[in-house]
């Protein structure tokens, strides 16, 4: 059911997708310390409401500030322009390099694929080309998804009826926003070439703004045209949904995040907002560490990590990774005798593993 009460945050999809592409730091310097129980120095509506400002007035910087929330905007510079710097020189050296079989590496037909839809963007008929070559394949891929979203429709409002986690009033709110979704799908036509023509000239408009030629180049970009782009990208990302009937301005400015509960270390985060016309709240448990709020179960798997592992693990892969071991299988027993004899044996594993399934 988790996956369905995250349609409540529909109104944040842009921050998810943005805090994705730039990297949200939630590493620990020190995975076995015990979480400090000072006051954090920050509430635990600081974060997502200056993430939710960013968003609401398209300003790339103070979006990646408000993600980055360990750095300042000089040194986030920085850094990007690091990184674009690195990437300039690796496709500097690639340009001069054969490469052997690309028809058949697929990384290189993916960008090959991109890259011809990046040249037809940069013209009126290269968008004339797209919208003909896409809106069949949407057409069918539309239709298919509708039909397994109606059948499952009916086993999708029971599942939310036996619910346990659910009192009754976020019950029927998410009844009510499953009904929303079923009509916002039924009244848009998704295989309407002609919003798929104002989406793809609202992305049309954003490409011959970047004035690159080549879609790869996006990652060479240096910090200040990025920012430019960025506040550009956003805007453009709620055109593209706004040709859909999903009003993302509407939505966001009807966000209310607020602190219910806090207590040292761990607080509760009220999401409130109306999503296509339903109205609909979720409390969300947050916990201090590291530095940031972030999800109790993240924390937990990060604490649980061995300390080797806690050095510069502030990157989305440290996250990732403490979560792949928080919930690795405990190891198979060696096949000789007694192994409960040492302290490093498996037994004493298995325990270890068994703890950070749990």
């Amino acid at each position: 059911m988790k996956r369905i009460r995250m349609m409540w945050s529909l109104s944040l999809v842009c921050a998810a997708v943005m805090a994705s592409f730039v990297g949200v730091a939630t590493g620990a310097d020190e995975a076995l310390a015990v979480v400090s129980a000072e006051a954090p120095p920050t509430r635990v509506t600081d974060q997502p409401n200056a993430v939710l400002l960013a968003l609401k007035q398209n300003d790339f910087a103070a979006l990646l500030a408000a993600v980055e929330y360990d750095k300042d905007i000089v040194e986030i510079a920085r850094q990007w322009d690091e990184s674009a710097e690195l990437h300039r020189e690796i496709q500097a050296k690639l340009a001069n390099e054969i490469v052997a079989d690309t028809d058949t590496d697929a990384a290189a037909t993916a960008d090959d694929t991109m890259q011809q839809a990046w040249i037809k963007l940069q013209s009126a008929e290269g968008v004339d080309a797209l919208v003909a070559e896409w809106q069949p394949i949407i057409a069918e891929q539309a239709g298919d998804s509708l039909m397994k979203f109606n059948l499952g429709f009916g086993a999708l409002l029971m599942e939310i009826a036996n619910d346990k986690e659910m009192n009754a009033t976020e019950m029927q709110q998410m009844t009510q926003l499953m009904y929303a979704v079923q009509g916002w799908t039924g009244r848009v036509d998704f295989a309407d070439g002609e919003r798929l023509r104002r989406a793809l000239q609202a992305v049309s408009k954003l490409v011959r703004q970047t004035g690159l030629k080549q879609f790869g180049d996006i990652r060479g970009l240096y910090f200040e045209d990025a920012v430019v782009h960025g506040d550009s990208l956003i805007a453009t990302a709620k055109q593209v949904l706004a040709a859909y009937d999903l009003p993302i301005d509407e939505m966001l400015n009807s966000v209310r995040l607020s602190e219910v509960d806090a207590h040292e270390d761990k607080a509760t985060l009220r999401l409130e907002a109306r999503l296509l016309g339903v109205n609909v709240s979720e409390d969300i448990e947050r916990q201090y560490y590291n530095g940031t709020w972030m999800d109790p179960d993240l924390a937990k798997a990060l604490m649980k990590r061995p300390p080797e592992f806690g050095v510069d693990a502030d990157s989305d892969e440290a996250r990732i990774e403490a979560l792949i071991d928080a919930e690795a299988p405990p190891p198979p027993p060696p096949e000789s005798a007694s192994y409960s004899c040492t302290p490093d044996g498996a037994a004493e594993a298995g325990a270890s593993s068994e703890e950070a399934v749990e």
